[in-house]
């Protein structure tokens, strides 16, 4: 096959992108882009090499998927071993179990299909802390590696005898990919993202830039000069524009990848093509894609340590440095391991995650670990036991779809009755609210995530239908026997996708909470919006550590000082509890090991603690 300098400057584009988008560089929040650029690509190469394998009589399946695991796995077997041998010495337990996981189903290329139907999604906050989420797409590629020849082995004999209806039905194939792609793009956004039904379409559309190549540059060969670097520039604007402002894939992916798909039928050949450093880029484009994403949330993870101005080079020249040593040292000599050896290895490093798994909590990793055992509050987190103790949250995921109303709402008219409601910010408050309170009294609760607590709510379907539930029947049923009512909520959700509230409607939902409160002669408080900070303050109270002249507040989101403020003039002193930025609240205790938030915005169990000790001390309970 003819080297093809344009492949390698795709190639170079794709993965420099999605180095740039990881690692948060401004320009870029679209480089998500490259894993579509990289599925064309694919979808023309092996479309080529499987058709004219037919046509040459030499395919034959075993031999192309060995080839295929020959080409992918000896270089993720090595990122695998180093990472293994690095977690124990800089991770604790659950981080360590979880990435074990994470890189055992690496290994399984299993990892896109695990991802559609867990929690969380590619473009979440926490993806940062996963080190094998980029494995995602290998688990495609392969997946594609072992169904697209077979499909092609079923239409063999037409691409042979009738060639025309064989690409009608290779394009007929491709459009429902696509339909099944934008169906489920509607409904489970998560299958869209990560199972193959729905992106085949982009490898396809490879396919077709293959079988319709010769239509193609009849039609543009004469413009292919000035159309090349057209489409070069439409694939760059793209990821420009992509970042954020549309669901994918969707009808905007289709912009980067048929430009791909032209540029790989219309094959021209520019001297800046040839550039070396870009061929370079191309070369190491997999090794670079598997090392830098590793490299970067072991980074994120330790940046505290880095209180350098341009610290980020680090981890992109060692991605360099580390994947050009990957290429030359396995990736070029692919021949010298056999497939025996290379799927033993395989295997025996899978089992090796599941040791690590299993066995993530062994006392002997405390020996060897680098970090002291006073940091762990700082990286470890367990959410649900802080935010469900009792089972009377929800949000949109699968840990947090039950809510026990029996258990979270039922009235002792022998207590006191205290009611918490709100979202994830009232959910915060449980365990320590509960905690405080006497024997005399009981906690009833109501945590509904991803939409307001409003009597005409919008946003997460299941919150809105309990909302409905708690202002229709149980307020109405139950209002004799609440002594008092405290709402926490975080109200810099008010922009979420599917909530949209404007600041009148925000004002508007307040006052018919309020109008309620009043209507049935029931005390109240809001507990107020709080400090969100715009990256995990963990992280941030790390950096002090450091960094003695480090001020918090350059980290803190203004939104929510206006929103406060806002709150504080709409519902009043008399109502409104005030806690922005409350002083009477220790930030970072370093003689427990804890800071007051995990993340951005959620109180740690240590500050929330300290909250509701602030409102028992201020006799609000």
């Amino acid at each position: 096959m003819t080297f093809r300098y344009d492949i390698g400057l795709l190639r170079a584009i794709a993965v420099v992108a999605v180095l740039l988008y990881h690692y948060e560089v401004p320009g870029f929040h679209g480089g998500f882009v490259g894993v579509d650029i990289f599925f064309v690509i694919s979808g023309f190469l092996m479309t080529q090499i499987i058709l004219t394998g037919f046509e040459q009589k030499t395919f034959f399946y075993g031999d192309f998927v060995g080839r295929r695991v020959k080409r992918i796995v000896p270089a993720l077997l090595l990122l695998s071993v180093c990472l293994l041998l690095l977690m124990p010495l800089l991770y604790f337990s659950a981080d360590l179990k979880l990435n074990a996981k994470y890189i055992g189903l690496g290994l399984a290329f299993l990892s896109n299909i695990y991802y559609a139907f867990s929690t969380g999604t590619y473009f979440s906050i926490d993806a940062v802390d996963n080190i094998f989420l980029h494995s995602w797409t290998l688990g495609m590629e392969m997946q594609f590696y072992l169904l697209y020849p077979l499909l092609l082995l079923l239409l063999k004999k037409q691409y042979l005898n009738r060639f025309g209806w064989f690409r009608g039905s290779y394009l007929v194939l491709a459009c429902l990919s696509y339909l099944v792609c934008a169906y489920w793009l509607k409904t489970e956004p998560d299958w869209a993202f990560y199972l193959m039904p729905a992106r085949a379409w982009e490898f396809m559309l490879g396919g077709l830039a293959f079988l319709y190549a010769g239509d193609i540059k009849r039609r543009f060969g004469a413009v292919s000069a000035v159309l090349s670097p057209l489409l070069l520039l439409l694939i760059l604007a793209a990821i420009y524009w992509a970042a954020g402002k549309y669901p994918w894939p969707s009808a905007y992916t289709l912009v980067p990848t048929l430009a791909t798909a032209i540029l790989l039928s219309i094959n021209v050949d520019y001297a800046l093509f040839r550039n070396r450093v870009i061929q370079f880029l191309g070369n190491i484009s997999y090794s670079l894609y598997l090392w830098h994403w590793p490299i970067y949330v072991l980074y994120r993870k330790y940046e505290f340590l880095f209180p350098y101005a341009y610290s980020l080079l680090i981890p992109v020249l060692l991605s360099l440095l580390l994947a050009s040593a990957s290429y030359y040292w396995i990736e070029r000599k692919k021949g010298q391991f056999s497939l025996p050896s290379i799927m033993t290895a395989n295997a025996a490093l899978g089992a090796i995650t599941v040791l690590f798994y299993l066995g993530a909590k062994w006392e002997g990793w405390n020996k060897i670990r680098l970090l002291d055992a006073k940091y762990v509050n700082y990286f470890e987190y367990n959410e649900h036991a802080h935010l469900n103790p009792c089972n009377c949250y929800i949000t949109d995921s699968k840990n947090y779809a039950f809510f026990d109303q029996e258990r979270c709402l039922h009235v002792d008219t022998a207590k006191q009755n205290i009611l918490l409601m709100g979202d994830s910010h009232a959910a915060q408050l449980s365990t320590a609210f509960r905690q405080a309170l006497g024997k005399e009294q009981r906690l009833l609760e109501i945590s509904l995530s991803l939409t307001f607590p409003f009597p005409q709510p919008r946003g997460y379907q299941k919150s809105v239908e309990l909302w409905q539930y708690f202002y229709t029947t149980y307020l109405p049923e139950n209002y004799q026997h609440i002594d008092r009512v405290f709402v926490s909520v975080h109200w810099l959700m008010y922009n979420f996708t599917t909530m949209k509230y404007s600041k009148q409607e925000m004002e508007e939902g307040i006052k018919q909470m309020i109008a309620v409160f009043e209507k049935y002669g029931v005390n109240y408080y809001f507990i107020g919006q709080t400090e969100e900070y715009v990256l995990p303050y963990r992280k941030v109270a790390l950096k002090k550590r450091t960094d003695k002249a480090l001020d918090e507040n350059r980290y803190i989101n203004p939104i929510g000082a206006r929103i406060n403020v806002f709150l504080k003039q709409l519902i009043g002193p008399e109502h409104y509890i005030d806690v922005y930025r409350l002083a009477e609240l220790d930030h970072d205790n370093t003689a427990l090991g804890t800071p007051y938030m995990f993340d951005r915005h959620h109180l740690s169990p240590f500050g929330a603690a300290e909250l509701i000790e602030y409102l028992k001390k201020n006799r609000y309970f």
